[in-house]
């Protein structure tokens, strides 16, 4: 029975998108939508911070050069300079549906060795997030 069970859970956990099996950490919302950070996804690597970032936009976006698709949220693997109060972002995935869910619309691939680390402006949301996650990386 206890295998059976175990069975289960693990077909199930395979089976959820990375995004509903994912703990998302409120970040903050802004004019464009809302931010959450998967607290378990912040690693340093490279001198910086790497960080799973998933934003709900308050409208759908439309896919450029996809037809006539739009996405409503997007999970975007972030890079952050704590102690310069940099940012980037690395490869993102769209969904047609809030919270990372529904189908995947796009997906593309960004190396790190691509990524541009840029200032954050004050009271922007990239400053915010820099400022928060930062606080949540390991050890904090």
């Amino acid at each position: 029975m206890m295998k059976y069970a175990v069975l289960v859970l693990s077909t199930t956990l395979l089976s959820m998108p990375a995004a509903q099996a994912a703990e998302w950490s409120l970040l903050g919302d802004n004019d464009i939508g809302t931010f959450f950070v998967e607290k378990a996804s912040i690693i340093s690597t490279r001198g910086v911070l790497q960080a799973r970032i998933l934003l709900n936009w308050n409208q759908p976006q439309e896919l450029l050069g996809h037809g006539d698709k739009y996405y409503t949220s997007e999970i975007s693997t972030a890079y952050l300079d704590c102690d310069k109060r940099k940012i980037g972002f690395g490869s993102r995935t769209m969904y047609d549906k809030a919270d990372g869910r529904g189908k995947v619309l796009f997906s593309p691939y960004l190396a790190y060795s691509e990524v541009k680390l840029q200032d954050t402006l004050p009271g922007s949301t990239g400053e915010q997030m820099v400022k928060l996650v930062c606080n949540k990386r390991p050890g904090r």
